[in-house]
């Protein structure tokens, strides 16, 4: 894939926009002409403010280790102030990293546990992390976006070591229940040349999209452009790689329709791949 293709293939939404064509961010951070701090400031701070580097390092590093019930109250109290947006009973436990939290809005009632990553780094305008009202983040969850979009509706509960990435979007419903060690990952690595090395080649994001009442079993993985639909059931450790009806249960890897939850089973043998049939990049 040469730059003409990749920097098309941008334009039409079927790269992310970190691949290396398209990513401000990445090519300052290997610029030899930025400094070290120039470059945490972008991966970390978010601004090349001072006022902004102070703030994030008095309130966000600092204030993060601070175990027990003080470092609660001081988390609360101090970091909406460098947030993009914080609502009412913030919970925050020690050792949560935010990067980039001017890119970072948090509704009523969000308790972010203990080793949790919000990372809302990038340079593109509308690039940010939104969760909902009463949303629950569990211990050593990570959401990652870079230049993207990552959105929890309202009633989010995240297990704990789940892992979202992504290089356009993840939406998330209302009323999602998410189960520990569950991987959705919104992105991939371009490998049509075999003479470049694929860590080198253009990072491709179409972005996931769960629906409203969805349920994300233990260990599930949702790979780069799926949907998943409303009121759908994920069986724990299924490899999703096509979209999934509304009110599906689908099961295995990869995942196929077992049944809906209204008893029924899908005509034909009971047991189709999930969605319409195989995508044609797979």
């Amino acid at each position: 894939m040469d730059r003409a293709d990749v920097m098309q293939r941008a334009e039409e939404g079927r790269l992310a926009p970190d691949s290396d064509a398209a990513t401000p961010l990445i090519e300052h951070l290997r610029s030899d002409a930025a400094s070290p701090l120039a470059k945490y400031q972008a991966m970390f701070v978010g601004s090349r403010s001072w006022s902004s580097l102070l703030a994030y390092e008095a309130i966000v590093a600092l204030l993060g280790p601070v175990p027990g019930g003080l470092g609660l109250l001081l988390r609360k109290t101090f970091l909406p102030a460098v947030l993009g947006g914080a609502g009412r009973n913030l919970l925050v436990a020690r050792n949560v990293t935010l990067r980039c939290p001017g890119r970072i809005h948090l509704g009523d009632n969000v308790t972010l546990d203990e080793g949790s990553v919000l990372d809302a780094k990038g340079s593109r305008e509308g690039a940010c992390l939104r969760l909902g009202n009463e949303v629950l983040i569990g211990r050593n969850c990570i959401l990652s976006g870079t230049d993207a979009v990552i959105e929890l509706g309202d009633f989010v509960s995240m297990g704990p070591n789940c892992y979202f990435r992504t290089g356009s979007h993840i939406r998330v419903g209302s009323n999602v229940s998410v189960g520990p060690y569950t991987a959705v990952i919104a992105g991939e690595h371009a490998f049509d040349d075999p003479d470049t090395p694929i860590l080198k080649q253009a990072r491709v994001s179409r972005g996931i999209d769960i629906g409203d009442g969805a349920w994300l079993g233990a260990r599930a993985t949702i790979l780069d452009g799926v949907s998943i639909g409303a009121g759908a059931v994920v069986g724990a450790g299924s490899l999703v790689r096509d979209d999934v009806p509304d009110w599906a249960v689908v099961v295995g890897t990869p995942a196929r329709v077992v049944r809906y939850r209204d008893g029924t089973q899908r005509p034909g043998t009971g047991t189709p791949e999930a969605g319409s049939g195989q995508r044609e990049d797979a």
